[in-house]
């Protein structure tokens, strides 16, 4: 049992890491990383769809979305696991999505007053907002998914019983 509460703080100790790091890279190399992936998914995408779907024109477009994509996943990574560590510390479900909603909040405001001190980088509010995105996503999944479990255990009680 702690063996399981140790592993889930230190998988959500690692992401941070890993989200701090990052966030540390300057802003050129972190836009340089960026246009890479975004030139990967586009060859992806142009492949399956046989022809040029982004164009000159849109590019920068499509590398934003690119990086806003990745805060979305990464932050819902994170609340991911703040939840599971929670859960399996304290056992309850509403403590547990509270707790993580605060703290992976805290950890975008954090993510972004940390960029005040990397070079080419600076904060946004507007990504915290797109990071609480990820974070409020995975919580609502996780409820409706709570929701849909609880309604189809009500719909097998109910069943019970009845032969064929």
């Amino acid at each position: 049992m702690k063996r399981k509460i140790y592993i889930r703080w230190t998988l959500v100790f690692v992401w941070m890491a890993v989200i701090f790091y990052f966030s540390s890279q300057e802003g050129a190399i972190s836009h340089q990383k960026s246009f890479s992936i975004a030139l990967f998914i586009e060859r992806i995408i142009e492949a399956l769809a046989g022809k040029d779907i982004i164009t000159a024109a849109n590019r920068k477009g499509f590398e934003f979305l690119i990086r806003k994509i990745a805060h979305v996943t990464e932050y819902f990574i994170l609340c991911m696991l703040f939840y599971g560590a929670f859960f399996e510390t304290n056992k309850s479900s509403k403590k547990s999505a509270i707790l993580s909603a605060i703290f992976s909040v805290l950890y975008a405001i954090s993510d972004e007053f940390h960029q005040i001190f990397v070079f080419g980088r600076g904060p946004s509010p507007v990504d915290v907002l797109i990071d609480s995105i990820g974070i409020f996503g995975y919580l609502g999944i996780r409820s409706m998914k709570g929701k849909l479990n609880k309604t189809m255990k009500m719909n097998c009680d109910e069943n019970k019983g009845e032969g064929l």
